[in-house]
């Protein structure tokens, strides 16, 4: 095992296979106990992280030289670090503001804000391209842009131009719930069936419907609040 971990000059291609191995054991460690609002948002911050945990983590796969010893203390600290940044900046807004950014508005009641568009060294053109991403073509119906923190943007239209939503005409919208899988891969789950109310001789009875006489053949299934199926078969 000296010849996996330790300092190795010539590795053998044995040695390199168990360290890819290893390698990805903890690549899946990083990406799993990452705090998922790195992954998120993805501040400056974040982003400089994560790029240095992924060089740290193929090291040894690029030299040989490289022991594991000398990259699992620089990843454990960088974790510790991060996690503390991470606690203070959600204690102080201030910190939080000095470690992640602030927003940028970069269209202020339909005016350009030319300077924060020099700033961040974005042109009309990438505005322009951020609009129609969005479905805007005419910058007349906006607003408000404003760059977030992670470099995506929030974009407010002119109240002419926001679609209508119930409210506006003081309609009642039916509640949202999201449908609940009862069968994956040919597999039932009871415990839908139960959360859903209804019972397995229901559910076969609406499969009929779709001259489908065996779950088994069924690739996915799901029902609403509404008891409404969706039934997609296996090829």
């Amino acid at each position: 095992m000296l010849g996996v971990f330790g300092v190795i000059k010539n590795i053998s291609l044995l040695g390199f296979i168990i360290r890819t191995f290893i390698v990805g054991i903890i690549a899946f460690l990083v990406g799993r106990y990452i705090l998922k609002r790195t992954l998120n948002q993805l501040t400056a911050y974040d982003f400089v992280l994560v790029w240095i945990l992924g060089a740290l983590t193929v090291a040894p796969l690029l030299d040989g030289e490289i022991s594991f010893t000398y990259i699992i203390v620089p990843l454990l600290t960088l974790f510790f670090w991060h996690y503390i940044f991470s606690l203070i900046s959600l204690k102080n807004r201030k910190l939080s503001l000095f470690f992640n950014g602030k927003p940028i508005i970069l269209i202020d009641d339909g005016k350009i804000i030319r300077k924060n568009l020099k700033k961040h060294f974005i042109n009309v053109d990438l505005l322009m391209s951020e609009l129609r991403l969005k479905n805007i073509f005419d910058i007349s119906e906006v607003k408000y842009v404003i760059l977030e923190t992670n470099g995506h943007f929030s974009i407010v239209k002119k109240e002419p131009n926001r679609p209508v939503t119930p409210t506006d005409f003081n309609l009642f919208a039916k509640p949202v719930n999201l449908p609940l899988v009862i069968i994956n891969d040919g597999k039932l789950f009871e415990e839908s069936l139960v959360k859903s109310g209804v019972d397995k001789d229901w559910l076969m009875n609406n499969l009929a419907m779709y001259n489908i006489d065996d779950i088994k053949n069924i690739y996915l299934a799901t029902i609403d609040s509404s008891k409404k199926l969706y039934v997609a078969k296996k090829d």
